[in-house]
């Protein structure tokens, strides 16, 4: 396992130091693009330090009784005052007892970057590489100087700008003394005594220490990354996409078809309403209406039909019969047999007469010992 600290050197991320720390060695080389650190693997660590100014830090106690959500909402109602950009703009994060204000473009093309390594990554503000617990500490790395401070805020400057921030400083907080890690002269002449170590190494980084720091990192899911980490071949692709099209697509075809179910059911009652009675407007409640209509029709508007007695047929030759047709006008039945045997055609044949019902025409062929084609029969409506 190594870990690697790609330190941002500014917002193109076109030029990027990179240290490698593996069993106690240490190498440094540059990379112009993110996607050159492919080499890592799982077991790896990546630390990510973003330039200080993409991202600024104010001292916010949460509310643990409310919601993350909440609690940004009100932290953002505090400070949206000071705010250069939108608070569309950027992205917010709060850690212990600390906010940070990210430039939200920036981090989320990082972040999309940083998405197609497979390895472990944190991201957080470069001021706090050397972030010592319950201190302030200013630490000179890579010819700027990284402020943090105790309540895990910070800032970092170069040379030009140290002497006159230090004196803002002191003016507004006159017991400032930091933790040194430096070689500056003004630095040691003012904080002598709190000089931990002339120069700071990078080896001495603790993940320890890390994840008691707040992390900006968040995977970007693209189609692309997911065939990547999934390794899926394009027949799987393909198939992944088609599964997740049935599955958006599916509950909008089936409510398209109940509605058009409903449509057509609603058009056909209504049509048939119309043939009974040509002054039907509306069909609300059909049961109760047909009911209405029924009620207004003379008696000798009705006529009683006897259905036949179809018992016998339906009792031996079930299996066999796949369509059974009724016109009472006529008094006929119409019965369509598949594959019956001969005996029990003619057990249904010898009893019909029992149930008034009178063989007419039988269409029927007879083959090695199956009855199939069309029955009609007559029966007696009186």
């Amino acid at each position: 396992m190594s870990l690697y600290i790609a330190h941002i050197l500014n917002i193109n991320t076109d030029s990027i130091n990179v240290y490698e720390q593996t069993n106690s060695k240490s190498s440094m080389f540059n990379i112009s693009s993110l996607a050159e650190l492919n080499i890592l693997n799982e077991s790896d660590r990546l630390l990510v330090l973003i330039p200080s100014s993409t991202v600024t830090s104010y001292e916010f106690e949460e509310n643990k009784s409310l919601s993350k959500q909440i609690n940004i909402a009100n932290f953002i109602s505090e400070v949206d005052s000071t705010f250069a950009d939108p608070v569309s703009n950027n992205d917010y994060f709060l850690h212990n007892n600390a906010a940070y204000v990210v430039d939200k473009f920036f981090l989320k093309n990082l972040n999309t970057s940083l998405s197609e390594l497979n390895t472990n990554i944190y991201v957080l503000p470069e001021y706090l590489i050397n972030a010592v617990e319950g201190n302030d500490v200013i630490t000179e790395f890579e010819g700027r100087f990284m402020i943090s401070y105790s309540n895990k805020t910070g800032f970092a400057l170069d040379h030009n700008s140290l002497t006159q921030y230090i004196e803002i400083v002191l003016n507004k907080n006159p017991n400032f003394n930091p933790l040194i890690f430096s070689t500056n002269k003004d630095l040691l002449n003012r904080f002598g005594e709190k000089v931990k170590n002339k120069s700071f190494d990078i080896s001495s980084i603790d993940l320890s220490d890390i994840n008691n720091l707040p992390n900006f990192f968040k995977l970007q899911i693209s189609l692309s990354l997911f065939s990547k980490k999934m390794n899926l071949s394009k027949i799987q692709i393909a198939i992944s996409l088609l599964a997740l099209f049935i599955v958006m697509a599916g509950p909008k075809y089936l409510i398209y078809k109940n509605n058009t179910n409903a449509k057509i059911y609603s058009s056909s009652t209504f049509s048939i309403f119309k043939a009974i009675d040509k002054d039907v407007n509306r069909v609300i409640a059909p049961k109760s209406q047909i009911d209405q209509i029924l009620e207004q029709l003379p008696e000798s508007n009705f006529y009683s039909v006897e259905l036949p007695n179809l018992d016998i047929f339906l009792k031996y030759g079930a299996n066999y019969i796949s369509d059974i047709s009724i016109d009472v006008n006529t008094s006929v039945i119409s019965i369509k047999i598949n594959s019956m045997p001969d005996f029990q055609f003619n057990i249904l044949k010898n009893n019909a007469e029992r149930f008034n019902i009178n063989i007419i025409n039988d269409d029927l062929n007879s083959i090695d010992g199956f009855i199939n084609g069309i029955l009609k029969v007559g029966y007696r409506n009186e």
